[in-house]
């Protein structure tokens, strides 16, 4: 797990990260089925990108763009975030890659502003743990600054490519499974679940879907992610933030159901 130093790291620093985790909706075994990790990659298209409108209280108030690309040659998934939340001043880069087999964690890089505070965290494998650190930087109050140094446990997961892997985890409604991962904007690892029920017919703002609810359990806040409910490569349509009335929504890209 993340320690963070208190000979370097200050309260306000932490509480400063805190706050901006818990604005914009951002945190987090054996699995009960082995092969998803396999059957997921497999199905992910070689290069994509989600791209889903925040709202707030609902009223639109920001945006969410995941890409990914595979590269079979050096056996990695590469991929990114653009992030932001108007109403809160929040804006998000994140870039990075985790192995293509396990999805374990190989490097992220995150710039994440807040206000007139910058926060900075960079983290790679290095002897079977994330190691690196944060760094927040604020106008006349100069710099406080933490160390990463979180274990490698087996199974574990990038927390961001889970969200682009429920494109096309093979789920159906009853399977449930459960791994560790890796939150590098929470700062640090933790033990999370999915399991797939049926999520009905829904509204979005890009029409009317049939969807499959992958409940995403375990995190800080927690999440149900609706997917439109059919085999193969399914398109995240809605991902909710529950305790706040904060969801995303997918702009209208996707095949709703006819009118």
């Amino acid at each position: 797990m993340l320690k963070f130093q208190t000979a370097t790291l200050g309260n306000n620093m932490k509480k400063l990260l805190i706050s901006a985790i818990i604005s914009m909706g951002f945190i987090g075994a054996a699995s009960a089925q082995d092969s998803w990790r396999a059957e997921a990659v497999a199905a992910l298209p070689p290069v994509g990108e989600m791209h889903l409108q925040l709202i707030v209280n609902d009223e639109a108030d920001g945006f969410m763009r995941l890409g990914w690309a595979k590269d079979d040659e050096s056996g990695v998934i590469r991929f990114y975030d653009r992030s932001m939340m108007a109403s809160s001043e929040l804006y998000e880069t994140m870039g990075g890659s985790v192995d293509a087999v396990t999805l374990a964690p190989i490097d992220v890089a995150i710039r994440f502003h807040q206000q007139s505070t910058i926060f900075s965290i960079e983290a790679t494998a290095q002897d079977g743990a994330m190691i690196g650190g944060q760094v927040a930087t604020q106008p006349f109050a100069g710099q406080q600054s933490g160390e990463i140094n979180t274990p490698i446990t087996d199974g574990m997961v990038m927390r961001a490519a889970v969200f682009f892997l429920a494109q096309t985890m093979p789920l159906d409604a009853g399977d449930s499974i459960g791994f560790d991962w890796f939150a590098p904007l929470a700062g640090g690892a933790g033990t999370v679940s999915i399991t797939a029920f049926d999520g009905g017919t829904i509204e979005t703002i890009a029409g009317t879907f049939d969807t499959l609810r992958l409940e995403l359990r375990g995190a800080a806040p927690e999440n149900d992610i609706f997917v439109t409910n059919n085999d193969g490569f399914r398109d995240v349509v809605r991902i909710d933030i529950l305790g706040q009335n904060m969801r995303f929504e997918a702009f209208p890209l996707v095949d709703a159901i006819a009118e």
